[in-house]
């Protein structure tokens, strides 16, 4: 089945940053409108992509790749909830989960064919229910063979996920060492020299450390600490940087996301045009907080 012509009514509208005032900018606002507006420009983009229906039924490796779009989708589509309620202690967070779901999407996009990558990736994501298969089953050895109804069901749960992977015996599959699935560190740098820091910053919101702690949730002044229930301060790097990185990503393996040459081709230059606004006004951000520097440091 060929993919019909994207109707122009569903695609999104360029957003064009106001330059003259990103430029006289004396304050943060004019680019936190920016890159909100150019995240949600980005957003719609992947939410045509994540929906174009493919032109022959997903095997399994296709639906991988489909599967990665909209996760990165559903992440993006958080950020601009938690951006408009201005709830945003958990962004960097949902930054860290999208730079990884980019990151392996990049890395099994460089499959040579043969399917290995991917092979590897599913393999690597059913060692922790292999695991927990393996306690079950001890549980229920330890009571003579008897099954609870909730065991059950996991097992059938977790057959049933084996299968639509292909994989027949999820208690044969083999270590995380012998399956050799690149860490988070060698697929994040995929991305670029920098982008395993921007994932690396992620991890202090996860994790609740200390960090997290004092920038987010308490108060410290004059040696004395107080809870904060404020929300965080929003800032135009994050949603510039998640727009920059996801619309790239898509622009350098368009022919494998969007399967249609015919489609790809046609929207291929209104993605490198986004990226090309979103990555100005990045520049432009940059430059204002250099000169906001220097002008402390002269005061």
């Amino acid at each position: 089945m060929e993919y019909t012509e994207l109707p122009h009514e569903d695609l999104p509208q360029p957003y064009v940053p106001a330059w003259d005032e990103l430029q006289a900018a004396t304050a943060e606002a004019p680019f936190m409108e920016a890159s909100f507006y150019l995240l949600k420009e980005a957003l719609h983009w992947m939410m045509v992509i994540s929906a174009l229906r493919p032109p022959t039924s997903l095997d399994r490796n296709r639906a991988i790749i489909r599967g990665m779009i909209v996760r990165t989708t559903k992440l993006l589509r958080l950020t601009m909830r938690e951006l408009n309620s201005r709830e945003t202690f958990q962004q960097l967070s949902v930054t860290r989960d999208a730079v990884e779901t980019l990151a392996t999407l990049v890395y099994l996009l460089g499959d040579d064919g043969t399917g290995e990558r991917f092979d590897k990736y599913v393999l690597n994501g059913l060692v922790a229910e292999r695991e927990f298969l393996r306690d079950v089953q001890g549980n229920i050895s330890r009571r003579d063979g008897k099954v609870w109804p909730i065991e059950e069901r996991m097992q059938r749960s977790i057959a049933t996920m084996a299968k639509a992977a292909g994989i027949e015996d999820v208690s044969a599959i083999p270590g995380r060492r012998a399956i050799g699935f690149p860490n988070v560190e060698e697929r994040v740098k995929l991305l670029g020299p920098n982008a395993y820091i921007t994932y690396r910053m992620g991890s202090v919101e996860t994790h609740g450390d200390w960090t997290d702690l004092l920038r987010n949730h308490l108060e410290y002044e004059n040696g004395v600490f107080s809870p904060n229930l404020s929300s965080a301060e929003v800032r135009p790097q994050n949603p510039l940087m998640l727009t920059i990185l996801t619309i790239s990503v898509v622009v350098d393996n368009l022919n494998r996301i969007v399967e249609d040459v015919a489609i790809a081709s046609s929207i291929k230059s209104q993605l490198e045009e986004l990226v090309a606004r979103a990555s100005r006004a990045d520049e432009l951000h940059e430059s204002f907080l250099q000169a906001a520097q220097a002008k402390r440091a002269t005061a």
